[in-house]
């Protein structure tokens, strides 16, 4: 990864494996240009856009589902320990996503599997802005919201399929910078711009709560609405993304070639626990800067709950991931873990400063911006990791959504106790604890195969 190029515009680049050798894809020079295989048609269809647009869409469902419904609940009254175990629980299709994530694999092209998840979105979000005005709103919202998680899973599996199909390993790492920015992008509109937008409505022109929240569900629905459009006319159309029709998609072959691979146990270890105390930090941010003093918390308005941790800690996330990806690119995952590890971690100890002081709004930008600053730089890390565990596999779609539905079980796990941790030990206590929780993750990192060999380097189509 010492060599990273962006692609010049209109310039495909097919990776993976084919379905056939009569698909397998041929050695083209720089200079031929694309192949007529791809069929482009626009001058849209370039990394520069369809990535940043596609990982854009990918991350609104999300947030919605694991970080907005945060605040949103706890803006209708609903307990800590409730909102981190339900808003826990609903992420479970990316954990399960694994197990499907063969037949995106073995059937239609991970572009038809995009477009059809996106429209769909579409209605959950419309429907989810109707379920949350009900009396009786919680259970109809986290069916609602549980049907969205399911949708943008199955798009992710598609996506990250597309992505590694349509652009070639070097460009994959460079990329990923920009990918990861575009999906902060999407955090930002919605951890920031709809929650600062709900608090506005809810201070200014007296909406009731469940009201503005319907307003700002359907502005987001009406922004996905518009980049689905443009989503379509930009993504490409790569040789290698056949129309398949496989009569027994290969589920025990994609499954059994993933976990008898060398090392099976730690990298299983790594995944779940290399995040495991920031993700409580995560789930339980918003509510330490929402609850009153006197349960420990900030006291601080919705609006500006939008502001901290959707504008000034998605824009240092973002900043994080890019240096993040620009480190790894430069230096090697081997010679760059170590330090990242620490740098998502220790950030946490502002935290434990804010809890114990209460500084204030600024004082909670500044917890919040490093902490989220130290998070993405981090991340960067394991998201290549993850990436890197695909390489030489005839199922590198199957793979990567095993490995990221796997991130998600140890998020969940995460998030589910992290309500419950917070309400029995009090936020100073809490945040102490999540430092802790953050050492299994950091003692498996001498015994990580960083040196792996590919899994059939032999049959690489690369």
């Amino acid at each position: 990864m010492s060599h990273i190029i962006p692609p010049i515009p209109g310039e495909k680049s097919a990776e993976g494996q084919s379905s056939s050798p009569s698909q397998a894809p041929q050695q083209r020079s720089s200079s031929e240009g694309p192949s007529p295989e791809t069929r482009n048609t626009s001058p849209l269809n370039n990394p520069w856009v369809f990535v940043p647009v596609l990982y854009f869409l990918e991350g609104i469902p999300y947030f919605i589902v694991a970080t907005v419904s945060v605040t949103m609940l706890k803006n209708m009254g609903i307990s800590n320990g409730s909102i981190g175990l339900w808003t826990s629980l609903i992420t479970f299709p990316w954990i399960l996503k694994m197990l499907w994530g063969p037949l995106v694999e073995g059937h239609s092209t991970k572009r038809g599997w995009i477009v059809g998840t996106q429209l769909c979105i579409i209605v959950t979000l419309i429907l989810e802005s109707f379920s949350i005005t009900q009396t009786s709103f919680l259970n109809p919202t986290l069916v609602v919201l549980t049907l969205m998680a399911f949708l943008s899973a199955t798009h992710d599996i598609a996506a990250d399929g597309f992505y590694l199909l349509a652009l070639s390993s070097e460009n994959q790492a460079f990329f990923v910078g920009i990918r990861g920015s575009a999906y902060r992008l999407a955090n930002i509109f919605t951890n920031g711009g709809l929650i600062f937008l709900a608090g506005k409505l809810q201070e200014s022109s007296g909406a009731k709560i469940a009201q503005s929240w319907q307003y700002v569900l359907w502005i987001s629905c009406g922004l996905y609405a518009l980049l689905v459009g443009l989503n379509f006319l930009a993504m490409p159309r790569p040789r290698q993304d056949a129309v398949r029709h496989e009569a027994f998609p290969p589920f025990a072959k994609a499954f059994r070639e993933y976990f008898t691979q060398p090392h099976l146990l730690v990298i299983l270890w790594f995944i779940l626990f290399y995040r495991f105390g920031e993700s409580m930090v995560v789930k339980m941010s918003n509510p330490f800067l929402l609850d009153a003093a006197e349960k420990g918390g900030l006291a601080l308005s919705t609006s500006d709950v939008g502001f901290i941790g959707g504008v000034v800690g998605v824009s240092t996330l973002i900043i994080g991931g890019i240096l993040g990806g620009i480190y790894i690119a430069k230096y090697t995952l081997k010679r760059c873990l170590w330090p990242m590890v620490f740098a998502m971690n220790l950030p946490i100890i502002l935290y434990v400063w804010a809890a114990w002081t209460h500084p204030g709004k600024w004082g909670a930008c500044l917890a919040v911006g490093v902490d989220n600053l130290g998070y993405g730089f981090g991340f960067a890390a394991y998201m290549v990791f993850l990436m890197f565990l695909t390489e030489g596999s005839r199922y590198r779609t199957a793979h990567y959504a095993i490995s990221t539905g796997l991130m998600a079980l140890g998020a969940m796990l995460a998030g589910s106790l992290s309500g419950f941790i917070q309400e029995s030990l009090g936020y100073t206590q809490f945040f102490l604890a999540t430092l802790i929780l953050s050492i299994p993750g950091m003692a498996i990192l001498p015994f990580l195969p960083l040196d792996k060999p590919p899994l059939l380097s032999s049959e690489q189509g690369i």
